[in-house]
């Protein structure tokens, strides 16, 4: 009997996507099927979810399901296509969540329905932006149960293949770049503080950042106008407003572009790594 969705990699990503279904009772327990390279992690699932149906291989898995959700790392999704390629066909929906495998490359394995996408950690809390691409051969209603799964957590933006690699840094990337950002912060004004602990000033800056984003937001302000607004011109916040503006663009640019640069690099090995396995 045919499941309603598989998913392939049960890592941060495929955890997370399995987790927020259950919890929003998206897609029945008992009709998803789970495969994983380590049945340590199945083994923990099958005790939370009893009536989940756990596949003993990745191929188990892709002739139980016409719609197949991989979660594995990059450089690890052309051989799981291999193993599946024998089982595709035109009824098969592939859903990936990683845009560092080229279409291009993706096609060798499976020239049928493929939707590229970028899941984020924020979805955990129901927020942040899904990324997803569509192939030409993805049908209307493929794209109707992808995007509005999905958007039951995040919104999704479908986007061309072309501008995944810039706007990620936007989405999936952006928690790890700013807890980075606002751990640098913390430590700067711990140097200067007396009495309060790292733990709060961590604590006042999440709920300042969090009340920030619900003033853009549900005011429809933007960045530039926010800082007008704050920022009095002679006060304290221009003047640090000012040293953000002379040097932060060069730490951007920087980051911006090691993190693109990498993505290139993994995109290239990936594609080497499918050519040699053809």
């Amino acid at each position: 009997m045919k499941k309603e969705l598989g998913i392939i990699g049960i890592g941060n990503v495929g955890s997370m996507l399995l987790h927020k279904f259950m919890e929003l009772d998206l897609v029945k327990e008992e009709n998803i099927c789970v495969a994983n390279r380590s049945f340590e992690k199945l083994d923990s699932l099958e005790k939370k979810y009893k009536a989940l149906t756990i596949c003993k291989s990745n191929e188990e898995l892709v002739q139980s399901c016409d719609k197949i959700m991989i979660c594995v790392e990059p450089l690890n999704l052309p051989r799981v296509l291999k193993e599946i390629k024998p089982y595709l066909n035109e009824n098969k929906y592939l859903m990936i969540s990683t845009s560092m495998v080229a279409h291009k490359d993706l096609i060798k394995f499976h020239n049928g329905s493929i939707t590229i996408f970028m899941p984020t950690l924020i979805s955990m809390v129901n927020g942040g932006v899904t990324i997803a691409c569509h192939n030409e051969n993805v049908k209307d209603d493929e794209k109707k149960f992808f995007e509005e799964l999905m958007a039951n957590f995040s919104e999704v933006k479908v986007m061309g293949e072309e501008d995944i690699n810039l706007s990620q840094n936007m989405t999936a990337s952006f928690p790890g770049f700013f807890a980075e950002i606002m751990l640098e912060f913390v430590k700067s004004a711990s140097k200067k503080s007396k009495n309060v602990t790292d733990e709060e000033l961590e604590h006042m800056l999440l709920v300042s950042l969090l009340g920030a984003s619900r003033l853009l937001l549900e005011k429809n302000m933007s960045f530039e106008e926010t800082i007008n607004r704050v920022s009095t011109k002679g006060g304290i916040t221009y003047e640090g407003v000012k040293v953000f503006e002379k040097m932060l663009p060069d730490v951007f640019d920087a980051a911006l572009n090691a993190s693109t640069g990498r993505y290139n690099v993994i995109t290239e090995l990936a594609s080497k790594e499918a050519k040699e396995l053809l």
